[in-house]
């Protein structure tokens, strides 16, 4: 099979490469996930013991590092859109062999993990330590060529050496950073705010708590932890704090001071709402699903995630916020003066589904019943979409009556094949207001928030790319492959797959998106109604 390759006409914009944006991303966060979930609970091996002791510290904090150099990353991007934009515009990307380069050295740093133990022979170690390394690279490099050719990233790294490499080097550097300025913020009434947030928190949640704000001990039955000064957030505080400074330092020509110093308090109390919130589902996490899981692995690099999306989410508001900006000095920057990020209709049919799916992920991930948490999963849409408002408010709306009636359609076929409940019910054991509220989430998250972010990506963004013209056989190629991947993410896919057919022709038909979504939300709407007068929620 050839590559794929995509060539400069199809990269007009930046989004014209974000769908392998989004996939590079994807293989790191995975890769991450695995490495912490094997390497760190069930790795029996003293680095320090048989390698170098650099090597051993460095190695031992690569995931938080990783995520460093991630967040730095994107702050630059967000700083220097037109240099993005450059680079995505470079040449061709080779996407299967860029893959195949990033899984073969994710093998190469799986391949110790089996077999070196604290009983390996010296000559083991190295050659662990050289599939590490060797692997590590291979990673990178693969990642990297599915963003943009060796020729784009080396005519990036000679225009900007200074800036990417402080950022490179911050990042790399940071957990030690973090480390050292930690004392600067020990202080007894941050873990006394915070032990009691947490708690409750909790206890609003409904769990009968043991908490000692004495020995600031807190939890439930067998699983008890202790909010120390470390965990009542000052990591965090540090780490924002020094974030801030490296962004403020670098790019201080294109903010307004003395107002761009409000970031500082602004992050400081974020961070720490996030640090609150991340104890609590620590938690929740070690009651209901496995304690291990929650001291492991979500203990070990949920701030680390919360601080990475908290850094860009910062730099994105200091940047589209007027009051924060020097816009005088971003008017001479070239393509800052195009629409915000959140104005390319490429990106507003792509990233509100890579959201989607990433709060699917994290949800089947940390709870038993994931359709439990759907009122933070709508709460999330509803912000996604909020941010592309003005790319969904321009579409060319319209109740067309076929649209109609074909959503009235699949929807009696949703129900009528429906199979029988088994299982815990998806909103759990809630009663009361706690259950009236997941049904309000729960019936305008499906009607119509899901409706739009599915058929922009399937049947917007999708039949862009393979049918551009909107005729002829590559359109009817078009209707096939987004129904069929349309059907995978459902557990009924046959009765999907005529859905994302049905929401393919009408497209095809009238040349407008909002055909489709009407028919997907009407659809939707219905069974959901359905769901509410029956009891039969597991239908959607």
């Amino acid at each position: 099979m050839s590559d794929v390759q995509l060539s400069t006409d199809t990269a007009t914009r930046p989004s014209g490469r974000m769908l392998w944006a989004l996939v590079a991303l994807g293989l790191v966060l995975a890769e991450l996930l695995i490495l912490s979930l094997t390497y760190q609970q069930n790795f029996v091996f003293s680095c320090k013991h048989a390698a170098p002791e650099l090597f051993c510290r460095f190695a031992g904090r690569i995931v938080p590092r990783t995520l460093a150099v991630l967040a730095g990353l994107v702050l630059f991007a967000l700083a220097r859109p037109h240099v993005i934009r450059s680079l995505f515009h470079t040449g061709q990307i080779r996407a299967l062999t860029a893959i195949a380069m990033n899984l073969v050295g994710f093998a190469l740093i799986m391949l110790p993990w089996p077999v070196i133990s604290d009983a390996s022979t010296p000559q083991m170690v190295a050659l662990a330590i050289l599939c590490w390394i060797g692997g590590g690279i291979l990673c990178a490099m693969g990642t990297l060529q599915l963003l943009s050719p060796t020729q784009g990233w080396l005519m990036l790294i000679r225009g900007h050496w200074k800036t990417l490499g402080a950022l490179v080097v911050f990042a790399l550097a940071l957990p030690e950073l973090t480390d050292a300025i930690q004392p600067m913020w020990r202080f007894d009434i941050v873990a006394d705010i915070t032990f009691d947030a947490v708690a409750r928190i909790l206890e609003l949640l409904g769990y009968d708590l043991y908490a000692n704000g004495a020995e600031k001990v807190i939890g439930a039955g067998d699983f008890l932890v202790m909010v120390g000064p470390k965990c009542s957030g000052v990591e965090g505080f540090a780490l924002i704090s020094a974030f801030v400074t490296i962004y403020l330092v670098l790019f201080r020509d294109d903010l307004r001071f003395p107002r761009a110093l409000l970031l500082f308090p602004i992050a400081i109390l974020t961070s720490w709402l996030f640090n609150i919130l991340r104890i609590a589902a620590l938690l929740m996490i070690g009651f209901e699903i496995s304690p291990e899981l929650a001291i492991g692995a979500f203990h070990s690099h949920a701030g680390w995630l919360s601080f990475t999306a908290l850094s860009v989410g910062l730099i994105l508001v200091s940047r589209t916020v007027p009051f924060f900006t020097n816009q005088a000095a971003l008017a001479k920057v070239p393509g800052m003066q195009l629409p915000p990020f959140f104005q390319d209709r490429s990106v507003a049919e792509l990233l509100p589904f890579a959201v989607f799916m990433l709060t699917a992920l994290l949800a089947s991930t940390f709870s038993e019943t994931p359709g439990l948490i759907y009122p933070m999963r709508a709460l999330i849409m509803a912000g996604v979409i909020a941010l592309f408002w003005r790319v969904y408010r321009a579409l060319p709306w319209r109740l067309d009556p076929l649209a109609l009636g074909t959503g009235v359609a699949i929807a009696a076929l949703w129900i009528v094949t429906a199979p029988a409940a088994t299982g815990t019910p998806a909103f759990g054991a809630l009663t009361g207001l706690a259950f009236a509220g997941w049904v309000v989430a729960r019936i305008v998250g499906t009607s119509l928030f899901v409706p739009l972010i599915e058929e922009m990506m399937f049947r917007g963004y999708m039949f862009k790319r393979i049918a551009p013209s909107g005729t002829g056989w590559r359109m009817a190629l078009a209707v096939a492959i987004s129904a069929g991947l349309f059907a995978l993410l459902h557990d009924r896919w046959v009765e999907a797959a005529i859905a994302g057919v049905i929401f393919g022709l009408l497209v095809w038909r009238s040349r407008n998106i909002t055909d489709a979504i009407v028919s997907h939300a009407s659809a939707n709407f219905l069974i959901a109604v359905y769901a509410l007068l029956t009891g039969a929620w597991h239908i959607i």
